[in-house]
């Protein structure tokens, strides 16, 4: 049953637990003030009844909750889906942060700068890095090798990217 559903049958239950409650009061009010010989005397009719204080809680607590059903649940779907996309975003920094751990330090400095620049050039790559040439180029074939990045060559350049889904647990790991 949908929260706007059951927001609505609690409001409808609180009313009619209202007219009830309105409809009781009327009877002990009718009763106290039938019972007193002198109704100018008679203390019992100023008074209303415990019931009555305690059923006006019950009304007020249920229609707030009705209410709050029917017009927060979408409040509750928007928290649910920040909960959701924070899990993927952390669950896929830890897989990165375990394909890392079996690198070397200058592939871990290769990968995650193609990492942050997804279709980085090799000659960019080789600046942001500070490696030479020739060890770039060493490092990128071991890390195509491993199936991590993957080359493809743009008119005289080379541009690398991920090969690895981070964001997708059923496929962790493999290549595209």
């Amino acid at each position: 049953m949908g929260n706007k559903r059951l927001g609505l049958i609690i409001i409808g239950l609180s009313i009619l637990f209202s007219l009830l409650l309105w409809a009781f009061n009327n009877q002990v009010s009718q009763l106290k003030a039938d019972s007193c010989a002198y109704p100018d005397t008679c203390d019992a009719t100023h008074e209303p009844p415990f019931l009555t204080h305690g059923g006006i809680a019950v009304v007020v607590a249920t229609l707030s909750l009705g209410t709050y059903l029917l017009f927060f649940e979408k409040s509750h779907k928007t928290l649910i889906k920040k909960l959701k996309e924070d899990a993927s975003i952390k669950s896929s920094e830890e897989r990165f942060n375990l394909i890392l751990m079996g690198l070397n330090e200058d592939e871990k400095k290769v990968l995650t700068a193609v990492k942050e620049q997804d279709g980085i050039t090799q000659h960019t790559l080789g600046i942001r890095t500070n490696l030479h040439k020739s060890k770039l180029s060493i490092i990128v074939g071991i890390l195509e090798e491993k199936g991590l990045i993957k080359k493809e060559k743009k008119g005289k350049t080379n541009q690398l990217f991920l090969r690895i889904n981070l964001t997708d647990s059923s496929n962790q790991n493999k290549p595209l």
